[in-house]
């Protein structure tokens, strides 16, 4: 009993209490010793990221000048509308949004969108902006990937596993085939239901309330918000852009209403603005987004500073080949912000460094003269519809692409790089990315649409824009007739030089001994060989009794193709081609030197007639001629053999086919077809195909099929070392192809007196305090040891063609004398041409002044007709260039405007 009474008075309420205080009190020391000691630096960084904030300040790119100072390309302030996202107005995302939109919409803001996830009418669709169907297929797994999507397919096939990294290739590849089946509707309600996009809203502003059912384009809207700041968390909760370049109105509506919009601020940056639209837009090229397709790609660009989600590179012309020179550093703020996201102290700070100033060759009034001419001298050839001269009509109504290139002949400086048509880069630079009509002008693979909007008849549809063979449902442009806006006609395009290559040919034969200046050749309006080559010249001819400068200045067929003749009968086939190459008119095969004239930014290098490319070139057209007379059944009347690779075809037969069309070319390349091989190899892909299971083939089918390549090969050969592919090559045809920037530095050379410069864009770079970190010298790339006296009778040649010949009347009210070289380049037959309304390629080449010259040219308008139509277009450039000489000392007249201006705003995309 008195154990009990005593158990009773320990045991009492006070004591129980004592116990119970004692145990909570030890369970908080344990807690604060758990988070100030143990897990204090966890706790530190996340109390840190949670209210320290780094707001990244763009650089603006630096300055692109023409040769005067003139600015090309430069950067102007840009309001920008940011969302910062905290844990404490993440809660209140929607009505934050739904707020910021009304303030957008009433000012006349855009959202920008750049999200691929497109909603028109309901139908859904991912945009990326490019037609590369290997591209879209990339992109698309990475847009999926990185918003989830995988990880539950992962799971559902492989159990125990949720990671790519997990999983084998074959087991990637199967998971990326079942991510690709994932339609866009499906991926736009997923993330409808990931993102918690509420039905409806409800907010007050400006003292209304607004209540809205949310559409599908509400939906969207919200979307595009919530998805960008997902992204941005891969990268440290950065500040994500809702809207650029808005007007400084809207800024300070948002500013004022600060309170309301949690995580809503104002940033000024630099946006890249090219004040004179168009013009030399080839040259300066474009900014973009960095492509997420590919992620080693996108890893390069992490690791050279670049933020892959927002920052902008330079994708073409000289924003890109100087892109690390551009680009500048960026800067930025750590700051605190508090639970609402609005900045509450600036802790640290690093100022942007712009990047550095371009200064290039590039004139700006020879720019915009050459840019005009070319429109008014097209515009012109297509109001006319057709031309004509002493050799018939040629077709103009599909003039419709153009260049024009001229080169400082001291120092090899590009003057202007002309195209047509070109593009405007400042579409491009908007934040708010490519508008409808820029995507659909720019990247639209709808050729019937396109061939609608320039009137091309109906009924040629079938004929110029036949179905691909791989894509039932797309058409392909066949004879290239539609206009590209992106694509440099001037350095990419590959053209036969038609009569320019004549002063060439000249110089071969000067130097070699087999014509002299006085050397007479009687045209009679035909070429003939001796050996049965006997092409009529009715365009030319006759020409009658010529020397060497009168035939430069008629542009002689019958003469210079006898100086061919001369050249193969005493030095064999390469012997024009060795000074072709001289004058950068190609490269030798398989040697080391670069096929490039040195200029800065992309382009293609053309290659003159020689025996090696002449092989290769007609095994490479004999090899798609067989594929397709297999095909047909022309061989073997009734039974087709297919050896264009499918996407079904196993490795084996795979390789069988690649085998086949290899020991076709080398067959015709060697002149030394295998019969016995090839009879082997299609024995062998019949009988590996599955597709011809069921078919019987003979010996004597394999035989016809065999006899039919093997003919074929041999006549390849043949055609591809006959003597009339030097006459051919003599006159500028045949497999003579060039840039017009190559055809432009050619005449250069022979200006000059015979030194082949190095081509260049690019005269200085400065820093952003001035200072010159890069000068370019002039650079002799090669001396091509032409005598002064044998430059100096092809020069007076060309003197002859604008006083008498082929060009003459064109100069006669120009007061500074020029040299020059017309050329019409047949690229089909007349029958071809006038079946899909394509014409010869219109070119005119020269020089001026002609004692001293300085400024060398190359033009040519696609579909032109003659060259003596185009003459205009040198002549306009030449007035720009030497405008204050003809203003003062000849009072000259100006056909046309030379001087270009810089756009408004208001005209700017016109």
């Amino acid at each position: 009993m008195r154990r009990r009474i005593k158990f009773k008075k320990i045991f009492n309420r006070i004591n129980a209490l004592r116990v119970v205080v004692i145990l909570v009190f030890l369970a908080i020391t344990i807690k604060l010793v758990n988070l100030q000691i143990v897990q204090s630096d966890s706790y530190k960084a996340e109390a840190n990221n949670t209210a320290h904030k780094f707001i990244k300040e763009a650089a603006p790119r630096g300055e692109i000048t023409d040769s005067t100072g003139a600015t090309l390309a430069t950067n102007k302030q840009s309001f920008d509308v940011t969302y910062l996202q905290t844990e404490n107005n993440n809660s209140d995302f929607y009505n934050i949004m739904a707020k910021l939109f009304y303030i957008l919409d009433k000012n006349g803001e855009k959202q920008n969108d750049s999200f691929a996830l497109k909603v028109d009418d309901n139908d859904y669709r991912f945009d990326f902006s490019t037609t590369d169907d290997g591209e879209t297929r990339k992109m698309q797994l990475r847009f999926l990937k990185d918003r989830g999507f995988e990880e539950g397919i992962i799971k559902k096939l492989y159990k125990g596993k949720s990671k790519e990294s997990d999983l084998d290739s074959s087991q990637v590849a199967k998971v990326n085939d079942e991510l690709l089946k994932i339609s866009p509707k499906k991926a736009f309600e997923t993330l409808v239901k990931n993102y918690k996009i509420p039905k409806a809203y409800k907010v007050t502003i400006d003292g209304q309330t607004i209540k809205k059912n949310c559409d599908i384009n509400d939906v969207r809207r919200f979307m595009v918000v919530k998805d960008a700041v997902k992204m941005n968390t891969y990268s440290g909760y950065k500040p994500v852009t809702i809207a650029s370049n808005v007007k400084q109105e809207t800024s300070f509506t948002i500013l004022q209403k600060a309170n309301e919009l949690g995580g809503i601020d104002v940033t000024v940056d630099p946006i890249r603005y090219y004040p004179y639209g168009k013009l030399a837009s080839n040259v300066l090229g474009y900014i973009s987004k960095i492509a997420p397709a590919s992620a080693g790609e996108s890893d390069n660009y992490k690791e050279r500073g670049y933020d892959v989600n927002t920052d902008l590179i330079g994708t073409s012309g000289i924003e890109s080949a100087l892109e690390d020179r551009l680009k500048g550093t960026s800067g930025g703020r750590i700051v605190e912000v508090n639970k609402q996201g609005k900045i509450t102290d600036e802790l640290a700070k690093k100022d942007p460094y712009p990047g550095q100033n371009v200064r290039l060759t590039i004139n700006k009034d020879v720019q915009y003269a050459a840019e005009q001419s070319l429109l008014n001298t097209m515009a012109d050839l297509r109001k006319k519809g057709s031309t004509s001269s002493g050799s018939g009509v040629s077709y103009t109504e599909n003039a419709t692409r153009g260049a024009a290139v001229a080169i400082d002949v001291k120092t090899g400086g590009v003057l202007a790089l002309a195209t047509e048509p070109n593009f405007n880069p400042n579409d491009f630079s908007d934040p708010n990315g490519l508008s409808k009509e820029a995507i659909e002008k720019y990247f639209s693979t709808d050729v019937i649409a396109k061939a609608k909007a320039i009137g091309v008849p109906e009924n040629l549809y079938d004929t110029l824009f036949p179905v691909s063979k791989s894509d039932k449902n797309v058409r392909i442009d066949k004879y290239d007739y539609l206009a590209k806006n992106l694509y440099d006609y001037s350095r990419l395009s590959l053209i036969p030089p038609g009569s320019t290559f004549k002063p060439l040919t000249a110089i071969a034969g000067l130097e070699t001994g087999v014509i002299t200046r006085n050397t007479t050749i009687d045209d009679e309006g035909f070429f003939n060989d001796g050996m049965g080559y006997n092409p009529q010249f009715k365009a030319d001819g006759p020409q009658g009794n010529n020397n060497l400068i009168g035939a430069i200045a008629k542009s002689s067929n019958a003469y210079f193709m006898t100086v061919g003749q001369r050249l193969r009968a005493a030095y064999g086939s390469d012997i024009l081609a060795k000074y072709a190459w001289k004058f950068g008119l190609g490269v030798p095969p398989n040697s080391n030197i670069n096929p490039s004239t040195g200029i800065e930014i992309q382009e293609n290098f053309g290659q003159v007639y020689n025996s090696y490319t002449s092989k290769n070139s007609f095994g490479q057209q004999g090899e798609w001629n067989i594929m397709e007379k297999l095909q047909q059944g022309q061989y073997l009347k009734g039974s087709s053999l297919n050896i264009y690779t499918g996407d079904n075809d196993s490795k084996a037969v795979s390789d069988l086919k690649a085998s086949i069309k290899a020991n076709i070319k080398d067959s015709i390349f060697t002149g030394k077809p295998n019969r016995s091989k090839m009879e082997d190899l299609i024995e062998n892909l019949i009988s590996k195909d599955p597709s011809y299971k069921g078919k019987t083939f003979s010996k004597a089918d394999i035989d016809a099929f065999t006899s039919g390549i093997v003919h074929d090969e041999a006549d390849e050969y043949s055609q591809a070392t006959l003597p009339y592919n030097i006459y051919n090559a003599s006159i500028g045809q045949g497999i003579d192809e060039f840039t017009p920037l190559q055809l432009a530095n050619y005449i250069a050379t022979i200006a000059n007196g015979g030194k082949r410069y190095k081509v260049h864009l690019v005269d200085k770079v400065t820093d952003a305090s001035g200072k010159v970190v890069y000068q370019n010298r002039p650079e002799v790339v090669e001396d091509t040891g032409v005598s002064k006296a044998n430059i100096a009778a092809v020069k007076e040649g060309m003197n002859a063609v604008n006083d008498r010949g082929t060009a003459a009347g064109a100069f006669d009210t120009f007061p500074i004398p020029a040299a020059g070289k017309t050329g019409t380049a047949d690229p089909y037959s007349s029958e071809v041409e006038r079946s899909i309304m394509r014409s010869s390629y219109a070119l005119y080449v020269g020089f001026a002044p002609r004692d001293n010259p300085e400024i060398a040219i190359a033009t040519v308008v696609f579909d032109g007709g003659f060259g003596t139509g185009i003459t205009s277009i040198g002549k306009s450039m030449y007035e720009a260039y030497f405008k204050n000489e003809l203003k003062q000392k000849y009072n000259f007249n100006f056909d046309t405007g030379i001087d270009a201006k810089p756009e408004t705003d208001d005209n700017q995309n016109k």
